[in-house]
């Protein structure tokens, strides 16, 4: 009798720990299908919040100014030396450059000063509703927007809730770039008219003191006018100081805006240097003249003529003086009349029909948008959970990393 071997039971082999848990595209779209009563619900949701919200909001309003300003082909170098002046205003001047007139004018509109007169002019701290100036500028610089266009064109924009109040200050921003750039420009004209109308008034008291010290001698001296050579000396030497006066007074107006390196100062020094040195030529002894030379010194005529003469050559050049000053004073006048700003506004700021935001239907739409992603996530997110938690061993990792998280936990 053969012997069977022993039989063993066939035991399937054991299924290895799994590390993760696998999810399939289409279940998750097939979880989004079964829930999308969830997912609409979550939509209709946040559309209706930004609904809410955008009707909260107060509507916005978009004002527009356009200017022109000199361009180069204009007076622009004179107007960019007048404007130097606002190195310290418009931070600027550190550079010691400015290539494109635009931009120091476009750096004015940014100043402070700017901003704060406009918040004056339309009291914007009530309009506001703030009680500091600098809340004020700040509300003020946010809604604006200063751009250089093509042509050297500069746009203005205001953003503001209220139409008119837009428009107002888009154009108070034009008001204030045109008063600094009058004042700048017809400044410089007025300087120039202060400066003569002082010498003018000055040089009238010394006429009126040269004509009474000419009384004074003729009656004191009993002279009279005299003629022929004495006459010349008279002329030639009141010629010259006339002329040197003249030059003198030239300069002193070109050195309130100009430097001692301009080309004018230093052909004006050059012209009484010589002139002087004419003076001094004419008034010394001459020696070796020629028979028949009409040039006649001051120290060869009598001295009751000299006295006579000097009196009637002081008369004689305050009076030439006094009408070159006068004629320069009206040149600065008239200079300083017709001195116009050179800014020119192509579209004036008006009160914008519609509003420019916020957008009812774009932020509607943003809503729904994240309404759908918002119920997508919840969805999914439940789905995963509830595969989580199903499996013991990830359900006993998830509760170990929650007590992790809490800061509860010792």
């Amino acid at each position: 009798m053969a012997i069977m071997p022993p039989t063993r039971e066939y035991s399937p082999p054991r299924e290895t720990a799994r590390v993760g848990i696998e999810f399939d595209l289409l279940d998750l779209l097939l979880v989004i299908a079964e829930r999308k009563n969830k997912i609409i619900l979550a939509t209709v949701i946040g559309m209706l919040i930004t609904t809410g919200l955008v009707l909260l909001m107060h509507p916005v309003f978009t004002a527009k100014a356009v200017v022109l300003p000199p361009q180069q082909g204009q007076s622009s170098a004179g107007l960019l030396s007048q404007l130097g002046s606002l190195a310290a205003l418009t931070g600027l001047g550190s550079s010691g450059s400015v290539k494109d007139p635009n931009d120091l004018y476009l750096a004015v509109l940014q100043s402070n000063t700017v901003a704060d007169g406009l918040i004056k002019r339309l009291n914007l701290m009530d309009a506001y509703k703030v009680k500091k100036l600098t809340d004020a500028r700040r509300v003020l610089t946010a809604n604006s927007k200063f751009v250089s266009e093509k042509g050297g064109m500069i746009s203005i924009t205001i953003k503001d809730g209220d139409p008119h109040r837009a428009a107002q200050i888009a154009n108070a921003y034009v008001d204030e770039l045109h008063d600094i750039n009058s004042r700048l420009i017809i400044g410089e004209a007025g300087v120039r008219r202060n400066f003569f109308s002082q010498q003018l008034a000055l040089e009238k008291d010394r006429l009126t003191d040269a004509e009474i010290a000419l009384q004074e001698t003729e009656e004191k001296t009993g002279a009279i006018s005299p003629t022929g050579q004495t006459g010349v000396v008279i002329s030639q030497v009141a010629g010259l100081q006339g002329q040197i006066i003249s030059r003198e007074v030239q300069l002193d107006a070109l050195r309130t805006s100009s430097t001692y390196q301009n080309p004018d100062v230093i052909r004006l020094n050059n012209e009484i240097a010589g002139l002087r040195q004419q003076m001094r030529s004419l008034e010394s002894v001459q020696k070796g003249r020629k028979p028949g030379d009409i040039s006649l010194t001051s120290r060869s005529l009598p001295e009751d003529q000299v006295a006579y003469l000097r009196k009637q050559r002081e008369v004689q050049y305050h009076t030439l003086i006094f009408d070159l000053i006068a004629r320069q004073f009206e040149a600065a006048r008239m200079d300083e009349a017709k001195a116009s700003p050179l800014i020119q506004i192509l579209d004036p700021a008006e009160a914008p029909e519609r509003k420019s935001g916020p957008f009812r239907a774009l932020w509607t739409l943003s809503g729904a948008i994240l309404g759908f992603i918002f119920g997508c996530v919840r969805v999914i997110g439940s789905y995963v959970h509830s595969r989580v938690v199903a499996d013991p061993d990830h359900a006993e990792k998830l509760a170990q990393f929650r007590r992790a998280l809490s800061f509860r936990s010792s």
